[in-house]
């Protein structure tokens, strides 16, 4: 009971106290009565300044003691300012120029203002008494920019965080309007994004370009990449164009080097997908989507696109012992790889370009091919039987020597009379009479060896046992070369 009167009676002394001080705030004296007889228009904006409800003396002192009127301020700007508001907040790491220089009034009147914070023109233009109005006179503006909204970007007083006066740490600001995880989520950022440095390419006050772009693409991306790497040669359309953005998305992705999406799905934007891919055969770069394996999709001083010359690319992957042989299949001396191969998709076994013989015959003669007489590896097309499709150690590409490619198949031909063999009827020891198929120069056919192939042609005849020359029986054939 006890507590409850000195509660009471605290409260009630306590509201007494603050009603007498409120009743107690003198009015405006008579002189300063008097001052608003002459001044009374700077208490008519819809803003006054609430010093004046202290009185004129707060801020002058007898102005006209002397005679003349004089402003006659207990203190110069900015000091008498901060007597009343924080200086803290006006003296942060980097001041605005006026704030610096203490000129307060050049933006503020002290006494009463038709607009807020007592500014002297309206939001919109009081930075433009200074700064250049057409940084916002542009084809496309930032909206603060165009809303006068300067105050939400920068502080008009001053900042901590840049001598841009940001009213936030740069990498935050751009993020109180733009969504943070529409431009940072991603397993891939661009750099500037990371530092959120985004006015490196966008204008954040008005530009002629389309996103507020400083300067146009594919420029605007050379300012930090290597233009050369990107224009040395035949240059991908798209960079040609300056749309990088087709390909990579500037701000975030989920895919590596900011790709809008992954390889090959990307490419078959513009590459058309049945090219590519569908055939029975396909490979192994194309299905697993790795074009780049192959392409560079900036530049390249190779034809296609190509990252190397055709034949050093196609080795990065497929340099093996059976290329390392003497002779050399033209095509492939020549690094001429499509030639033969289709380097995306066939519907023919090792990615040729077409079938076997077929194929062969767009370079060698077909009618050397398709006389009376066709040997059968040649009918069935079984051209890599005898020949090695890239090198092969002897002449013609025969995948070894002539005559042992030949026994291979002809082995009956090696145990019965035959002009290669003892002759029927020698003596045991008649081996030095058969015909020599190696160690001997063919006379119809100099700079070569006698083999197989000296008197028989491997792959069609219009005589008998695919001989090489017309005859009427066999033993003619042997004129030929003794006569």
């Amino acid at each position: 009971m006890i507590m409850n009167k000195i509660t009471f009676t605290t409260v009630t002394f306590s509201l007494l106290f603050i009603t007498g001080l409120f009743f107690s705030i003198p009015p405006v004296s008579a002189q300063e009565k008097k001052c608003l007889e002459c001044h009374k228009a700077m208490t008519k904006g819809m803003v006054v300044h609430k010093a004046l409800q202290k009185g004129c003396s707060s801020c002058h002192r007898s102005p006209h003691a002397g005679g003349s009127p004089t402003l006659s301020l207990t203190s110069e700007e900015p000091d008498l300012c901060y007597d009343c508001h924080r200086a803290g907040s006006f003296r942060r790491q980097y001041q605005h120029d006026p704030v610096a220089r203490g000129k307060c009034t050049s933006c503020h009147n002290p006494h009463s203002s038709r607009f807020t914070g007592l500014l002297k023109v309206k939001p919109t233009d009081v930075c433009y008494n200074c700064h250049d109005k057409s940084i916002t006179n542009k084809q496309n503006a930032h909206f603060p920019a165009a809303a006068g909204l300067c105050s939400f970007c920068h502080d008009p007083h001053s900042s901590d965080h840049s001598d841009k006066l940001y009213t936030y740490d740069k990498a935050e600001l751009c993020f109180k309007c733009h969504d943070r995880n529409s431009l940072r989520s991603g397993n891939s950022v661009h750099q500037p994004i990371i530092v959120g440095d985004c006015t490196s390419c966008h204008n954040p006050h008005g530009d002629n370009s389309k996103n507020l772009l400083v300067k146009k693409m594919p420029d605007l991306c050379f300012t930090c990449h290597d233009r050369k790497a990107f224009m040395d040669g035949l240059v991908h359309d798209p960079v040609g164009l300056g749309k990088c953005p087709s390909c990579h998305d500037t701000h975030r992705s989920n895919n590596e080097k900011l790709l809008v999406t992954k390889q090959p799905d990307l490419c078959y934007a513009c590459h058309d997908k049945t090219d590519y891919s569908g055939g029975k055969n396909i490979h192994r770069p194309i299905s697993s989507g790795r074009c780049s394996t192959c392409h560079k999709p900036h530049s390249s001083k190779s034809n296609n696109m190509l990252a190397k010359s055709t034949k050093d690319l196609c080795f990065d992957c497929h340099m093996d012992q059976s290329f390392m042989d003497r002779e050399r299949h033209g095509p492939f001396k020549i690094g001429m790889c499509s030639k033969c191969h289709d380097a995306h998709q066939s519907e023919n076994r090792k990615l040729l370009i077409g079938s076997v013989p077929d194929l062969c015959f767009t370079c060698h003669n077909p009618e050397a091919f398709k006389r009376a007489r066709i040997h059968k590896p040649v009918a069935e097309g079984k051209c890599f039987e005898c020949h090695g499709v890239h090198t092969a150690p002897s002449k013609g590409l025969i995948k070894s020597d002539p005559s042992e490619v030949c026994r291979k198949c002809h082995k009956n031909t090696f145990r019965q009379p035959h002009p290669i063999t003892q002759r029927a009827g020698s003596d045991s020891g008649g081996s030095s009479k058969a015909h020599p198929i190696s160690g001997v120069e063919n006379p119809r056919r100099l700079g070569t060896e006698m083999s197989c192939v000296s008197c028989h042609n491997p792959h069609s005849s219009d005589w008998g046992s695919l001989f090489r020359y017309k005859t009427a029986k066999p033993q003619d054939l042997c004129t030929y070369c003794h006569r």
